[in-house]
């Protein structure tokens, strides 16, 4: 269910290699990240209102607990982590094997001795931690692309259409509302963003919404010669440098191309077929998974960036929350 380079480190280390990957992923020392004076309490944001003006209040447990000054609720250091109020925290270490391995939810709930639908919700649980994955800001040319996935509604039981079998080609031809769009960039340093825009074609709002404030160090945006891009490109005072693929044009002036974002199309459609067919309302969840594994694969450091980036949200639990509502509306 992952890609095959990571999973074949994974399943080829040594058991004591594995058992260090997801340790770090578990049981990161309190003591590194405890705030020990007040200058570096503001480096920690509150999970409900994101202000940084907080407080220390004391401990819970072993567990520092704060204020915030702003909507004046208390928080720890675990709230809003993708392991707050998790039951059976006890399997998370199974668990976690059983998904860096590859395995399916059923197969994990099975390994792990947990219900499939709670094997359902840790893995969302710990994909939402990975939405700090995103990039902040692209640098130098920036490559940039749409992908399009068909718009899955898988899960909900009440449809207002005629149910597909998976698989099953779209009613209307061509990019409609039936696809669901995915903004796609990178830049040459390395830095890569997968985001979910819009169903059908996008628009320069959906790239503004997407991109707005990452390309205040991009020189020159390299993308298709769609107008959205363009206008976008225009808009932020950006060189545009534009490809028509169908007419076999691939690079100007020995630079410039959409190579890099393209073979990371190629990547993420591999990854995504592994899975059988996502549900919309989780595609962004694979698109950080996917991201995080790219991570993990390009570092030198294996260990550190994945305990890094689990750790980095402080927000997983209410946004998996807000999935979850937003899911039970629909049906």
């Amino acid at each position: 269910m992952i890609p095959s380079d990571f999973r074949d480190y994974f399943v080829n280390s040594s058991s004591s290699i594995q058992q260090e990957i997801v340790s770090s992923l578990l049981t990161m020392s309190l003591q590194e990240s405890e705030i020990k004076d007040c200058k570096e309490t503001r480096a920690v944001k509150c999970p409900h209102c994101s202000s940084d003006h907080i407080r220390a209040n004391g401990k819970l447990k072993c567990v520092q607990r704060y204020v915030c000054n702003g909507c004046k609720k208390n928080f720890s250091q675990t709230t809003g982590k993708f392991w707050f109020a998790i039951k059976k925290k006890e399997k998370l270490n199974r668990y976690l094997y059983c998904l860096l391995s590859g395995y399916s939810i059923r197969k994990s709930a099975k390994e792990t001795g947990i219900s499939i639908q709670t094997s359902f919700d840790w893995r969302h649980k710990l994909l939402t931690s990975f939405s700090s994955v995103s990039v902040e800001e692209f640098q130098g040319i920036v490559e940039s692309d749409d992908l399009f996935f068909a718009y899955s509604e898988k899960g909900n039981r009440n449809l207002d259409r005629k149910p597909k079998q998976r698989g099953e080609k779209a009613n209307k031809v061509g990019i409609s509302d039936e696809k669901v769009a995915v903004v796609a960039t990178c830049d040459r340093s390395g830095n890569k963003d997968f985001k979910v825009a819009t169903r059908g074609r996008i628009s320069k709002k959906d790239l503004d919404n997407i991109l707005k404030g990452k390309f205040d160090k991009a020189d020159v945006l390299c993308s298709d010669s769609h107008r959205s891009y363009g206008a976008f490109a225009k808009a932020n005072t950006i060189t545009h440098k534009k490809f028509n693929a169908s007419k076999g044009q691939r690079t100007v002036d020995k630079v410039y191309h959409v190579q890099n974002v393209n073979n990371m199309d190629m990547r993420l459609r591999k990854f995504m077929d592994s899975f059988n067919g996502v549900a919309t309302k989780y595609l962004q969840n694979y698109l950080n998974w996917f991201l995080v594994l790219e991570k993990i694969k390009n570092s030198t450091s294996k260990i550190t960036t994945v305990t890094a980036i689990a750790f980095a949200s402080n927000t997983a639990w209410y946004e998996y929350k807000l999935q979850v509502f937003n899911m039970l509306i629909r049906t």
